[in-house]
């Protein structure tokens, strides 16, 4: 459970947001945008940056990540996976 407290921390420390209005937040600039990725880049990710809508697609979820983090080193962002309604499927 050390992890969960450290994701909690960094979330507090980079957003404003809480989770769910993170969520709510990334999905809404998805939609915008989504018929351009869902061409190009089905099945790719799409790291969101909330406040700005600004949006980096890579082939695996740390591709995106990297991108977006060089971007923005200080945020936290949405994860979604292109053309799906979920990132990753949990067992």
């Amino acid at each position: 459970m050390k992890a969960w407290g450290k994701i909690e921390r960094l979330k507090r420390e980079r957003t404003s947001h809480p989770t769910e209005e993170l969520d709510r937040l990334g999905w809404a600039w998805y939609e915008e945008i989504k018929d351009e990725l869902e061409e190009k880049h089905h099945g790719d990710y799409v790291m969101i940056e909330v406040d700005s809508g600004d949006y980096f697609v890579g082939e695996t979820p740390q591709e995106a990540l990297q991108r977006a983090e060089n971007a923005y080193p200080d945020k936290v962002f949405c994860l979604i996976r292109i053309g799906y309604e979920a990132a990753h499927k949990l067992k």
